[in-house]
């Protein structure tokens, strides 16, 4: 997705106003105000607040999708590809935890019918990745294949979500990353 300075702006703007003041703060009028422009400045950019909300789903696949290109190195184990895919996400967010606090609060995306299918197209190809790794790991025997692929998937993301959900609403109170690659590693000696 190619935006402009003055896209990455809004979008910028958006996510912080969500984050800190909720989604019924996400008004034209607000975001111009914060970025010091007029509405309609806003509108030469983005039709509507929903077209913004989109285009925070699409900045977080754009900034999540370079994670892809590891999932194709023949050289990386399963087990490597779930470990990169998850410290990416723990760098992302911890690097952008406002971008955190919107993605984990599903209610906005899922009370209208385009967000919650783009959402949905989202985590679905996230879920692909994960389980070509998880195969793969079962197939190498570092990932035991006695249990079934989608429990193990949502052992892995359940785990990851239920950890950010946490730093998200103890204010960032404790090093997300650290946390999370110490729940990663309990969960490795789970699945192997």
């Amino acid at each position: 997705m190619q935006l402009s300075e003055r896209q990455k702006q809004i979008i910028s703007t958006s996510i912080k106003l969500i984050a800190n003041h909720g989604i019924q703060t996400l008004t034209i009028k607000n975001i111009a105000g914060k970025i010091g422009v007029s509405e309609p400045a806003i509108y030469r950019h983005f039709d509507s607040k929903k077209d913004i909300l989109i285009a925070i789903l699409d900045y977080f696949e754009d900034v999540t999708g370079n994670i892809k290109d590891q999932f194709f190195y023949p050289k990386l184990s399963g087990l490597q590809k779930l470990e990169a895919f998850i410290s990416h996400r723990y760098d992302i967010f911890t690097g952008d935890p406002d971008l955190a606090k919107v993605l984990f609060n599903e209610d906005i995306f899922l009370n209208d019918e385009l967000l919650g299918m783009k959402i949905m197209q989202i985590m679905s190809g996230h879920r692909e990745l994960l389980i070509m790794a998880i195969r793969q790991g079962q197939t190498e025997g570092s990932i035991r294949s006695n249990t079934d692929e989608d429990q193990l998937f949502y052992i892995i993301i359940g785990s990851m979500r239920l950890l950010v959900n946490r730093w998200c609403h103890s204010d960032f109170s404790f090093h997300l990353k650290t946390e999370g690659i110490a729940l990663w590693n309990t969960i490795k000696t789970i699945i192997r």
